[in-house]
């Protein structure tokens, strides 16, 4: 019996020695990184309500800023160009174009006009970010969120200088469609983080506005511009991105004194 009480003891000895090693030099906690991020990238979306009706598709460029808190959420902004040469130019111009839908400039020749979309959104957002993989160097989110913001769009028109005087100054007021809102926005993305690589995100982002004319008055349609429009759009995103580190992940041990 006593044998085996011994047995018993050295086991227990032999045990308690990387038991004992571990609460000598205490608990080692490991944190996630706090970053700020700053992105580029591009949209394409397709449109709908309103803005469909003008323009079919569009194309955005956004420049923006994220921080991350230990990937459990991400808060940021973000500015939007808004460019496309996807324009619907039908019954643009209302009266002013000849029996076969084109305007005539000031040599009585059919002007050549090119039209493009212009504009921009500024807008905030929040994330809730879920890890699917991570690594010493590099993790894998999955993130959902949206957010609010402000948009201003309008279709700008080039043609030779001083030949359209009908669209001409002030007059492209009454036809550019000048619109302005507010607007919300869903966003479903993977982002990627690589600390000695590229970093990225890639995605899909629907949205919903409800703007207003800026003009009074629109001439193609010959109608006081009043009332709401509904502008909406749904598509991809992906932007490169630039990591700067907020605080670094650190292991923090606790040593005890015997």
């Amino acid at each position: 019996m006593q044998c085996v009480k011994r047995n018993i003891g050295l086991i227990l000895l032999l045990l308690s020695i990387p038991l004992k090693a571990q609460l000598s030099e205490g608990p080692i906690n490991p944190k996630e990184k706090r970053w700020f991020f700053l992105h580029a990238g591009i949209g394409y979306y397709t449109t709908g309500g309103n803005w469909a009706q003008r323009y079919p598709t569009h194309l955005s460029v956004p420049l923006g800023i994220e921080y991350s808190h230990r990937s459990n959420w991400s808060v940021g902004a973000d500015y939007s160009f808004f460019l496309g040469s996807n324009v619907n130019t039908s019954g643009i111009y209302g009266p002013l174009t000849s029996d076969s839908g084109t305007l005539i400039d000031m040599n009585g020749f059919p002007a050549v006009i090119r039209t493009y979309q212009r504009g921009f959104s500024t807008r905030v957002f929040a994330m809730k970010n879920w890890i699917l993989h991570k690594s010493r160097n590099h993790r894998l989110l999955l993130q959902t969120g949206g957010g609010i913001g402000y948009y201003n769009h309008y279709t700008k028109f080039t043609f030779d200088l001083d030949q359209l005087p009908q669209i001409d100054g002030n007059f492209q007021g009454g036809y550019n469609r000048h619109t302005q809102g507010a607007q919300i926005f869903e966003q479903l993305k993977l982002q990627y983080i690589n600390n000695e690589a590229i970093s990225f995100t890639l995605g899909l982002e629907a949205g919903q506005g409800r703007g207003t004319r800026i003009h009074p008055y629109d001439f193609a349609s010959q109608t006081l511009n009043t009332g709401n429009v509904i502008d909406t759009y749904i598509g991809g995103v992906f932007s490169i991105m630039v990591p700067i580190n907020f605080r670094d992940r650190v292991s923090e041990v606790d040593y005890y004194m015997e």
